[in-house]
């Protein structure tokens, strides 16, 4: 009887899926936080890990402070909790501050095993409109912060079998009043609501991640659309139009193929984006030749002229259409 209470307990446990929300973070830095700054100009980039050692289970804090002064505008990632994360830490968490001067963003992090982890460079962009600043510091400009290499402890064998004890000791007093019959019940009653409630959720996820997908599609070529009745830039607006573009179609790939990458450089992007097997070899060859034709205008100062430059945005609208997801949501959601 008792190993019949034993498997329901754990049956219980360990069956559901747990969701988490955004959660305010009291807490201030420890004074071991690993700490790691990047500048740019006026703008200067600062993140905090703590704590330093982790044990595996533990809550792990990432928080992101920006100073700048007034007239440098920062565009900032932002992650939602949820299933998002940060390399392969989960964001379960995620509170954001802004005051004069400065902006907080705080992660809750969960880390998926221990051993050694690494949470990967963010990524930044500002544009400096001070009167004082330059034609040069009016163009969008990137921050990529350093990577923070953490350590995750295992929990200690003697601490997990402690947090077991108080549950196994409450099942004691009932054993001798049970029959084999009920218990053998309840134990199948509990596995046949486990097992529906995990289909339930997957079907319910599931849906959600093609319909953001589907919208991927809808907004990318909304964006381009809006782009397009602007009309070819000049020289002059040539490098804010083609960083638009290309933003354009980096969001569309992140959400198409949940590809959770705004800290990464273009290089670093086309690996991830081009390593998707549903991609074929003439979409990763257009994508790449895509990409490094704005990075030309946005880095090497290339000036294309207004044919080259609608026909590069003809060629994101060909690339979004098609890759664009086709199947009917049921059979998706079934699959």
């Amino acid at each position: 009887m008792k190993r019949a209470l034993i498997l329901i307990a754990i049956a219980a446990c360990s069956g559901g899926e747990s969701t988490t929300t955004d959660e305010p973070v009291a807490i201030t830095p420890s004074k071991d936080a690993v700490t790691k700054t990047a500048e740019n100009g006026p703008v200067k980039a600062t993140v905090r890990v703590w704590p330093a050692k982790p044990t595996l289970g533990e809550s792990i804090y990432l928080r992101l402070e920006i100073e700048a002064p007034a007239g440098v505008s920062v565009d900032a990632p932002f992650q939602e909790a949820g299933d998002q994360r940060l390399g392969r830490f989960r964001v379960v968490g995620f509170v954001r501050s802004a005051k004069p001067g400065v902006q907080e963003q705080t992660y809750t992090l969960e880390a998926p095993s221990s051993g050694r982890h690494r949470i990967p460079p963010l990524r930044l962009e500002m544009i400096d409109s001070r009167p004082s600043a330059g034609a040069q510091s009016r163009k969008p400009q990137e921050i990529l912060t350093e990577e923070v290499p953490l350590e995750i402890a295992p929990v200690p064998a003697e601490q997990a079998t402690k947090q077991l004890q108080p549950a196994l000791g409450e099942l004691d007093p009932d054993v001798g009043k049970t029959s084999w019959v009920f218990i053998f019940g309840m134990a199948s009653l509990a596995l046949v609501l486990v097992s529906g409630s995990i289909l339930v959720v997957r079907a319910l996820r599931a849906r959600r991640r093609i319909e953001k997908q589907r919208s991927a599609y809808e907004d990318a070529v909304a964006q381009l659309r809006v782009l397009e009745d602007r009309g070819a830039p000049d020289a002059t607006g040539a490098d804010a139009w083609f960083v638009e573009l290309s933003s354009i179609v980096r969001r569309y790939l992140e959400q198409r193929y949940e590809i959770r990458a705004p800290e990464l450089t273009t290089e670093e992007f086309l690996l991830v984006a081009t390593a998707r097997p549903e991609l074929t070899t003439e979409h990763r060859g257009l994508l790449t030749s895509f990409l490094e034709r704005c990075d030309r205008v946005k880095f090497a100062g290339y000036r294309p002229d207004a044919e080259e430059s609608i026909a590069t945005l003809a060629a994101a609208r060909g690339f979004v259409e098609d890759t664009r997801l086709r199947e009917d949501l049921p059979m998706a959601v079934a699959a």
